[in-house]
């Protein structure tokens, strides 16, 4: 009886099918796999950026009339500051936390572009000084933080505010509370990404903006 070596044609013909089969077949498992990660990233991102739209709406539309005491008889004003590298108010809407915070939204430096940040520390009683003391050395960044939007160009700060000597209002570019005596009603960050401009719009509560005298109260 001759002994046998090698493969036959058939044999040949059915480990090539059953190789092809394996091949599509984990080459269909390895497009879901891939399908399924990218559908989670994308829903992570989605939700990130619901969140942080969350959070810095929140954020303004709970601006508090934080009122400053320059130690002078019925010298009372709100805290408000507006101008080309900040934003930076007192919001009753924390991310964290309970209680009243000073908000700072600072551009950062981005190699030719830059980053938007939301920064805040918890605020009890502070006078103008103390707070801009905070933004001077870099106490801010202690607090708690989020990236609003990333890798932006001609990034503006802006605020629809009354003028004092017209009484009309409108978009300015520089305001404190300290001038004017009152808060916007809106604020808007405007940027440009990817050649085209656009606007971030936040709304302020009505109240907020109406002067109230705290020694009258």
């Amino acid at each position: 009886m001759k002994s046998r070596s090698g493969f036959t044609l058939i044999e040949v013909v059915v480990a090539i099918a059953i190789f092809t089969s394996m091949v599509l077949l984990s080459t269909v498992a390895l497009n879901q796999g891939f399908t399924q990660y990218k559908r989670v990233m994308n829903e992570g991102v989605n939700l990130w950026k619901a969140a942080r739209s969350f959070w810095i709406h929140k954020s303004t539309s709970g601006m508090l009339f934080y009122f400053i005491d320059e130690g002078k008889r019925l010298d009372w004003y709100p805290y408000y500051i507006c101008n080309p590298d900040e934003i930076s108010y007192v919001s009753g809407s924390p991310m964290a936390d309970n209680v009243p915070v000073v908000v700072w939204i600072v551009k950062e430096k981005r190699e030719q572009n830059f980053d938007v940040v939301y920064y805040e520390l918890p605020v009890y009683v502070k006078k103008q000084e103390e707070l801009d003391k905070d933004y001077q050395s870099g106490n801010y960044k202690k607090g708690n933080s989020f990236v609003i939007m990333e890798n932006v160009s001609d990034v503006s700060f802006e605020s629809f505010v009354e003028d004092p000597l017209t009484k009309l209002w409108g978009w300015s570019r520089e305001y404190y509370g300290n001038r004017g005596r009152r808060l916007p009603k809106y604020v808007r960050i405007v940027y440009n990404r990817d050649g085209r401009f656009n606007a971030l719009m936040l709304s302020i509560s009505t109240n907020a903006t109406i002067y109230q005298n705290p020694r009258a109260i």
